[in-house]
């Protein structure tokens, strides 16, 4: 993905952000430089959170909630001192917040988009999260199913590369910018299977 942002007037740079020997406001702006006011100015977009099922996610013991992050590098131009550059921001790693009280998930593996023939609880390329269910309930004879909301917040740690268009050198530096979407809130709910195959159509898959 590639979106025009924002200009950077030609004016005296801000100190050296690292804190460099060379402070010189009227320097030729170094490729950190560059990548620093970068991220003043690009508003990144999140790394694109999938999740399956849509819209609810289910407390039976072998049906998880799958995630992934569908847009792992993010491209914007962005004029600075008269000269259009492209900053790039990769994704270096995830941290998954499943909203229900347990531990965050943090991976470098952006997983997979679920597809037919994938199996669900054993497939090493899918991340996934098992919800149990609220307050304990474990069967219809306990009464009508609580209505509970989760919802799930991707924080992603993103690098950001460019070639500075003053010296040709192109520079990465890792943790960047982080940013930070969610799922919103959605039901927990229990499937009751019967002797059936019809449970991946009930998941909206």
């Amino acid at each position: 993905m590639v979106s025009d942002d924002a200009t950077v007037d030609d004016c005296p740079l801000p100190p050296d952000p690292q804190g460099g020997p060379n402070q010189d406001p009227g320097r030729t702006p170094t490729t950190r430089d560059l990548l620093y006011l970068a991220t003043a100015v690009v508003h990144a977009d999140g790394a694109g959170l999938y999740k399956r099922p849509f819209g609810v996610s289910y407390t039976n013991k072998f049906i998880p909630t799958i995630v992934a992050a569908t847009r792992p590098t993010q491209s914007h131009v962005v004029t600075m001192f008269g000269r259009e550059i492209t900053v790039t921001f990769t994704a270096t790693n995830y941290e998954w917040n499943w909203g229900d009280g347990t531990q965050n998930l943090v991976t470098t593996s952006k997983g997979s988009v679920w597809s037919e023939g994938m199996d669900l609880n054993t497939d090493p390329r899918l991340i996934r999260h098992y919800y149990t269910p609220p307050q304990g309930w474990r069967s219809g004879f306990d009464g009508p199913y609580p209505h509970e909301n989760r919802e799930i917040t991707l924080t992603t740690t993103w690098s950001g590369t460019l070639t500075n268009p003053f010296t040709g050198e192109t520079q990465t530096i890792n943790g960047l910018i982080t940013t930070t979407e969610t799922t919103g809130p959605f039901p927990l709910s229990h499937l009751v299977i019967n002797n059936t195959d019809t449970w991946e159509e009930k998941q909206g898959h």
